[in-house]
């Protein structure tokens, strides 16, 4: 597993569908006022740089934020994708260069309240340290931020349930090791037995292994089982036969009113910017 750093990944198509939704359902969630707990469990560096050598040896970007940033004067855009790359241009340097990349870590923290808690988890032995010192260069007095070096599967179930009974979850691992979606179903078992009103955000990648395309039905079979609401959402971008992840997708359990609505709007519009030869397609399903 420490063979795999997000940087190579860093604002690809799959980054774009995540971070999409994690802000939708963040600024939904904040039409109360009640304190949230935010929590990653696979936080990554937390900020990447689509110059350095990462992003530059895969290019992956080029498939995802640029292509999208390119297009953030068009008028075809929704309000809500605006506000998206609005956070993006706010960390950019020099006009029209497109250089830092947000990973959740900074939008989570971006997003916080006064009274809003914010954990979160790493376990790679280089990334766990980029994380810690990027998270510190940002962080402001009285903001209650934790960063731990923990595996995020075992590890959650510390938060949970919050103190103020409200909590964002989100649970993206690699999915590099094959193990990673059983890890993560039995998490998300262990979760909803503890706290059943969270809102749990798991991004997974669509890929022609068995696990990948079992992973669905057993997310739907957790649900159903605790007769818990859901969102599924799915973006291809191109071919399964091309190089490179051709798809991906984001289901949320409990998911905040709205956000149906509002990604029935939202997804179409970068399905047809970030679609190659025509191959797009996008997917969204729920159950109340």
């Amino acid at each position: 597993m420490f063979s795999y750093r997000h940087g190579f990944h860093a604002g690809n198509h799959a980054d774009v569908l995540k971070h999409l939704i994690l802000l939708t359902c963040l600024e939904l969630l904040h039409k109360k006022e009640t304190p949230l707990m935010l929590i990653d469990t696979h936080a990554g560096a937390g900020i990447y740089n689509l110059q350095d050598r990462f992003a530059t040896t895969s290019q992956e970007s080029e498939e995802g934020i640029i292509k999208l940033f390119q297009m953030r004067s068009s008028s075809l855009l929704t309000d809500n994708i605006r506000h998206y790359l609005a956070v993006i241009e706010s960390l950019q340097t020099q006009n029209n260069l497109l250089q830092i990349y947000p990973g959740s870590p900074y939008l989570l923290w971006q997003s916080m309240r006064s009274l809003d808690k914010l954990r979160l988890m790493e376990l790679h032995p280089t990334d766990f340290p980029v994380l810690q010192g990027n998270m510190a260069s940002i962080q402001r007095k009285r903001q209650d931020i934790k960063v731990e070096l923990a595996n995020g599967f075992n590890h959650l179930k510390a938060f949970l349930p919050p103190p103020s009974r409200r909590a964002l979850v989100l649970i993206d691992p690699s999915y590099e090791d094959k193990g990673d979606y059983f890890q993560t179903i039995q998490t998300l078992q262990e979760a909803v037995k503890r706290f059943s009103t969270g809102i749990y955000i798991i991004w997974y990648p669509i890929l022609n292994r068995l696990e990948s395309q079992e992973f669905p039905d057993r997310i739907k079979k957790l649900c159903n089982e605790h007769q818990l609401p859901w969102l599924r959402t799915e973006l291809r971008i191109k071919n399964h036969q091309e190089l490179g992840l051709s798809a991906s997708g984001v289901w949320v359990i409990n998911p905040p009113w709205k956000l149906k609505e509002t990604l029935e709007f939202d997804l179409p519009v970068v399905k047809s910017i970030l679609e190659i030869n025509g191959m797009g397609q996008h997917l969204i399903a729920h159950h109340e």
